[in-house]
């Protein structure tokens, strides 16, 4: 709010403290776009967490049959894959449990969710009513398996503080060993040796994502694992983490399963099942990105080569015995995956297998954040932040329509715009590279504002109060300080006065720099109550130019 020619009444302060507050809500808002390309993210995880499970049954199954048909050749691996099984579990049971204390504890009492092909209503409570320490896990579960992350509201996934006290506690600098994120850090290291112990020198032929490591958080510091993920972030990317999390554990487990289950059935074909597996590098696709998947028999040979059918594509298999489907996303939604495998049989003759798989493919959401204000100011350096949703800020780029300058700043996605002089508005588009192709993924209009003028107080007294002669006889200092109007985060030292005239009635003074000298103190001291000070200064402000800004006192 601008200097009046009177104090602000309660009210008035107010309706500032409001603007205030409403200001910074604005600069911390997601997006509903983003938000809900969580809940499809995160609805589609579970989805694929299910049939990685359902292909892991068949795999057990599989060993089952084989250890009762040749126990003595089987037993060994079959006692290894046992192991891992425990090991898997052991991490998904404790991802589990802590995303339902999670939501439950702390994201919502209860889930409401109304089914859009019906219109019926439901309504599951997930905790004790006079104790949220107590959380119905079991309803939690439920919940999700029936309806995914639709029945979050855009509220309940925005909020950004609830993930770090929980899985990190308040100190980001020193996180608690005994929340969540470490622990579950700890737990997944520990996984990852007891992996490679069993599997020993097969390890090598196993891939594991579960990836612990440090990593540099968006102001370009290295922070350990747990920040990096749960630090500032919103509930619907922390809730995304831990299905990610799971569904790399199952994916680890299923790829040192299948290696044992293969070293089993190397060079013969003895099993009566064969399941035709696929195993997509990603189940949500950007638009205009490519899918991948890679597609095998469960105990094949591999010196025999297959031919599959995806999507109506002949495709043969690989010297691996894998076929490598892939295509460009350029449709929305939900996507089907159809393939059949033609594989000799044992007895000359071919037998065909089909399997049907689903993916996403979302667009992409170019993030402008403009960080601090809601407004850029020509002449300024001005600081924003570009994202987008599953790409690597590396591969996006920003640029300005309008006369102004960008360059790069710091952190992931930083830049500096520094707008022209007369400029009114400024368009920041935000381009994505996929897969080789550039994309426009996003853009922002933002109003461009000349720098306000600064507010001066003397004596402690603000523009059109009563102040009394002694102290401006003690306390001689003019202060200028930026306006409450601008809202660019700065130093108050780079606005500073250069000159001033003093006056009272027909007598004034001038002065060079911020003090009120002996001539100007000499008028004041011969004037009589009730006259008008005024001070007319040259003030410096940060882009180097000087604005004049008047002040006017009653003394007393």
């Amino acid at each position: 709010m601008g200097a009046t020619n009177c104090p602000e009444t309660p009210r008035q302060k107010m309706i500032t403290m409001m603007y205030l507050v409403y200001t910074a809500m604005l600069a911390l808002n997601v997006s509903a776009e983003v938000v809900q390309g969580f809940k499809t993210v995160g609805t589609a995880m579970r989805e694929s967490n299910k049939n990685i499970a359902a292909k892991l049954d068949d795999t057990y199954a599989n060993f089952d049959k084989a250890l009762e048909n040749s126990p003595d050749k089987v037993r060994e691996m079959y006692n290894r894959a046992q192991e891992i099984k425990k090991l898997s579990n052991d991490i998904t049971a404790f991802i589990d449990s802590m995303e339902c204390d999670f939501i439950g504890g702390h994201v919502a009492a209860k889930a409401e969710y109304k089914d859009p092909a019906t219109g019926e209503k439901f309504s599951v409570v997930l905790r004790d009513p006079n104790d949220k320490t107590v959380v119905y896990q079991d309803s939690v579960r439920s919940v999700l398996d029936r309806w995914g992350f639709s029945w979050f509201t855009d509220k309940q996934l925005e909020d950004n503080h609830e993930p770090a006290k929980f899985f990190i506690g308040p100190d980001v600098k020193s996180p608690d060993p005994e929340l969540g994120a470490i622990k579950i850090k700890n737990k997944i290291l520990d996984f990852k040796k007891r992996i490679n112990e069993v599997l020993g020198e097969d390890s090598s032929h196993v891939k594991i994502a579960l990836n612990m490591s440090d990593g540099y958080n968006k102001e370009g510091e290295l922070v350990p694992w747990e920040v990096l993920n749960f630090n500032e972030v919103i509930t619907g990317a922390a809730l995304v983490t831990l299905t990610r999390l799971k569904a790399e554990t199952m994916n680890a487990e299923f790829d040192a399963v299948n290696m044992l289950y293969k070293k089993v059935s190397k060079g013969d074909y003895s099993f009566d099942q064969v399941a035709l597996i696929t195993r997509p590098k990603s189940t949500y696709i950007l638009q205009g990105g490519t899918y991948e998947t890679t597609i095998n028999v469960g105990a094949y040979d591999s010196r025999q080569k297959f031919v599959a059918n995806v999507n109506g594509q002949t495709i043969s298999s690989n010297d691996e015995g894998n076929v490598i489907y892939k295509t460009v996303c350029h449709n929305l939604g939900k996507q089907t995956i159809r393939a059949r495998a033609t594989l000799s049989s044992p007895d000359g003759g071919t037998k065909e297998y089909e399997i049907v798989d689903e993916y996403f493919v979302a667009k992409p959401a170019g993030v402008v954040r403009l960080d601090g204000l809601q407004v850029v100011y020509a002449g300024l350096e001005n600081p924003i932040t570009i994202s987008a949703a599953g790409v690597d800020t590396r591969n996006l780029k920003a640029t300005i329509e309008g006369q102004a300058t960008i360059t790069k700043g710091e952190g992931e996605g930083g830049y500096i715009i520094k707008p022209t002089p007369g400029q009114k508005s400024l368009v920041i588009n935000v381009d994505a590279t996929i897969d080789g192709k550039t994309t426009r993924v996003g853009a922002q209009k933002v109003i461009v504002k000349d720098i306000p003028a600064p507010v001066i107080k003397v004596a402690g007294v603000e523009n059109g109060g009563r102040i009394a002669k002694k102290d401006l006889t003690t306390n001689t200092a003019v202060i200028p300080t930026k306006n409450p109007d601008f809202l660019l985060k700065i130093d108050n030292r780079t606005i500073r006065i250069i000159k001033m005239t003093v006056a009272v009635g027909a007598k004034e003074a001038n002065i060079n720099g911020p003090r009120l000298n002996e001539e100007a103190i000499s008028i004041i001291k011969k004037a009589t109550r009730g006259d008008k000070l005024v001070i007319l200064a040259d003030v410096m402000m940060p882009d180097g130019k000087a604005k004049p800004v008047t002040y006017t006192a009653t003394l007393k």
